[in-house]
């Protein structure tokens, strides 16, 4: 089942990528100077747009099956491969440059993560038997952090408008993540008890609100901040909310050592391939998002 789940959550970060790519290849010769109305019609008639659109809708429904398949402290870190698999993806259908620096960001990311999870090997969560209360605790605690950040990106400019916006779409990924976790024991008892389950509805609000959060950091125009905290506090978050909350468990012993060792390689591949994304999309010219995860 470990395998499995590490397989369609891998599967889940290829789709998100292409739909990235086929999002940016579709808006990337479109006319910067028409009205925004005109920008979207334009684009939704686009058969690369509504293909990145499916491309999106793939890998949340893959991410959600994965989270039925392993621990969310598993499936969430595998979601950072959607960056690199961006890159590679757009290095093939849009023929842009990828050097030396982003293939050894790739091998840093890729290592780091084999890494954290060869030697944290999270078990034992069970999203089903957590109670209520530990729910709402959770819950009132990201609605707080997300506030938070609200607040600082509103009064942010530039920079850090980004970072703030770009940290609040990562804590909601990780938290929808949680929900879908959540949402698990449902879908063995059919439609109704999905549509019964409040999780279902935290999913829908859950999306809503990092949708703003994305765009909020998309429009502050530097990707080159939004990205590190878009990609690296999804996970983060959904590792909290799987130690914390699920009852997930890894030994505490010199295997935790190598874990952290991991985890500065993910962080710094992410950071490095954050600015290569950012050359990407200044030469495309293309103001659709940059990967941002399946949520």
């Amino acid at each position: 089942m470990l395998l499995t789940g590490l397989g369609v959550a891998t599967a889940a970060a290829a789709a998100n990528a292409l739909g990235s790519v086929l999002q940016r290849s579709a808006s990337r010769h479109h006319d910067p100077e028409a009205g925004r109305r005109r920008a979207v019609l334009d684009l939704l008639r686009r058969p690369a747009w509504t293909a990145g659109i499916a491309g999106h809708v793939v890998g949340f429904v893959l991410q959600a099956v994965a989270l039925t398949l392993a621990s969310i402290s598993v499936v969430q870190p595998m979601l950072i491969t959607e960056l690199p698999f961006t890159l590679v993806l757009s290095a093939v259908l849009l023929h842009t440059p990828m050097g030396r620096r982003a293939w050894t960001a790739i091998a840093v990311m890729a290592l780091g993560l084999a890494l954290l999870l060869f030697c944290l090997v999270p078990s034992g969560g069970d999203p089903a038997a957590t109670s209520g209360p530990a729910w709402f605790v959770g819950s009132a605690i990201v609605v707080a952090v997300l506030v938070v950040l609200a607040l600082l990106g509103r009064g942010g400019r530039g920079r850090r408008r980004a970072l703030w916006f770009g940290l609040g779409a990562g804590v909601t990924y990780g938290y929808n993540a949680a929900l879908l976790a959540g949402l698990g024991p449902a879908y063995a008892h059919g439609v109704l008890a999905v549509l019964t389950t409040w999780q279902t509805y935290g999913v829908l609000i859950g999306g809503i609100v990092s949708f703003v959060f994305l765009q909020q950091a998309l429009q502050a125009h530097d990707l080159l901040w939004a990205q590190p905290g878009i990609t690296l506090a999804n996970p983060l978050v959904a590792m909290t909310w799987g130690f914390a909350v699920f009852g997930d468990r890894a030994p505490l012993d010199a295997w935790t050592l190598g874990g952290l060792v991991g985890a500065v390689g993910i962080v710094a591949g992410t950071v490095v391939l954050s600015r290569v994304e950012h050359a990407v999309v200044e030469t495309d010219g293309a103001p659709s998002p940059a990967p941002h995860g399946a949520g």
